[in-house]
């Protein structure tokens, strides 16, 4: 075999996660190879809420993605959310040096072709685009050393590295390949996606949720003047949205607080339509692979955490990675460092799983979404959870508990409807007692 099929690592996937991992390992000095099986450099993923949570910005500004989002158009983002108590307000939160902390909401048309040409022009990534993995190399004692790669009618190839990793989307034929089967939880919510311009939002710019009762909706404002507008509802109601979905979708959410009414809205791109969306979850690595991005956990899209999750996990296996190797280390060492950072989402795909199934809060989660349309320091508490820059330990902490207990006591009444709580400042509508607590 000759030198130039030899890699540290083979990524297959060149989309958030599979990108974002193959330039901070060629950063380190590492050899990457970077399998796409999209030959098309604009390809990019359809079904997305196109919006990156702020547990990602760390990842984005570590690669500077931060600076080439914003120059193609890309929006800082927050979320204020409805709720049956009222409205929790978009709070920014700052690191601990007094920096803001945000996400962004761009498009996936935009950012992943943005992605894959900022990857392919890294030193040390080899770009392999019109290719796919047909199979895999098996090394000592089973562990994956490598794969055939090829493309319709084309020459196969073996490419073998230290590390294999599969970035390669929620129905990842890597995984497959490797027998690793995904445990499924069910999703008893359909979906309808819309992309539209001169939407009507009333309250701002800022990204919008509302939760009523068993159906949610957001609209997440994107660059272009274009905002994907969402409404996810049981499965049960399907038959009511598939004649007409797109004007369905807009006299659902006509209804809802201070929701827009899409008098002059158009539609930038098609309606989809997801009626069954099961969350996926597999092992972080297996065999000596590693698992990145939706590979390894693809769950409801109603929080928007896929985006976020994906640059973290490659952020997370590339620091493994190359701090094992620098030290001299082993791959599986730095395996076993990457599945115990990956351990950290479990809490919260816990309870993403568990909304999925129930179609509505549970006790604590109402205790605390209630509390937080009533006090600043709870609704930025939520928020930062929401942003999933703390995990459920620190949202559920005995402390928070007691305080959104207090609050609730205290002011059983949620505000008046239509208030908001501005970033930065008391919600309108409390009292000056309430909002210094």
């Amino acid at each position: 075999m000759s030198d130039d099929a030899h890699f540290d690592a083979i990524v297959v996937g060149a989309s958030l996660a599979g990108c974002t991992a193959a330039m901070l390992l060629a950063r380190e000095g590492a050899r990457v190879a970077l399998v796409e099986r999209h030959a098309q450099p604009e390809a990019h993923k359809h079904l997305c809420t196109h919006f990156i949570q702020p547990c990602a910005l760390p990842v984005l500004q570590r690669i500077g993605l931060d600076r080439l989002i914003e120059q193609a158009g890309g929006l800082r983002n927050g979320a204020e959310v409805h709720t049956p108590w009222g409205w929790i307000g978009q709070r920014l939160d700052s690191d601990e040096q007094g920096r803001p902390l945000y996400g962004y909401n761009i498009r996936r048309l935009r950012l992943d072709p943005l992605l894959r040409e900022t990857a392919a022009a890294t030193p040390g990534v080899s770009m392999m685009a019109g290719r796919s993995a047909l199979a895999l190399l098996d090394g000592e004692g089973g562990r994956i050393s490598g794969i055939e790669t090829g493309h319709h009618g084309g020459e196969r190839r073996q490419l073998r590295a230290r590390l294999v990793i599969a970035a390669d989307g929620r129905h990842s034929e890597l995984a497959t390949l490797a027998g690793i089967q995904p445990r499924s939880s069910p999703n008893r919510r359909f979906g309808l996606f819309a992309a539209m311009r001169k939407v009507d939002l009333r309250r701002g710019s800022t990204s919008q949720m509302w939760f009523n009762g068993a159906e949610a909706g957001y609209i997440f404002p994107n660059e272009d003047g274009v905002a994907v507008v969402t409404l996810m509802a049981p499965q049960a109601q399907l038959g009511a949205y598939t004649a007409a979905p797109l004007e369905a979708l807009k006299a659902r959410m006509r209804a809802w607080p201070d929701a827009p009414q899409f008098h002059e809205a158009e539609l930038a791109g098609p309606v989809l339509t997801v009626k069954d969306y099961p969350c996926l979850h597999r092992p972080a690595q297996a065999r000596g692979m590693a698992l990145v991005g939706d590979a390894m956990i693809s769950t409801d899209p109603l929080w928007g955490v896929g985006c976020g999750w994906a640059f973290q996990t490659a952020d997370w296996l590339a620091d493994a990675a190359t701090t094992a190797w620098r030290a001299g280390g082993s791959t599986e060492q730095a395996l076993a460092v990457y599945e115990r950072r990956c351990a950290s989402l479990a809490g919260h795909r816990f309870l993403i799983d568990d909304f999925a199934r129930r179609l509505s809060f549970n006790p604590i989660e109402r205790l605390m979404f209630s509390a937080a349309t009533k006090d600043v320091d709870m609704a930025r508490h939520v928020n930062r959870f929401g942003g999933r820059l703390i995990g459920p330990a620190a949202f559920l902490a005995p402390r928070a508990l007691l305080k959104a207990a207090w609050v609730n006591l205290r002011h059983p009444h949620a505000p008046p409807e239509g208030t908001r709580t501005p970033t930065g400042g008391a919600p309108d509508g409390l009292s000056r007692t309430a909002a210094a607590h």
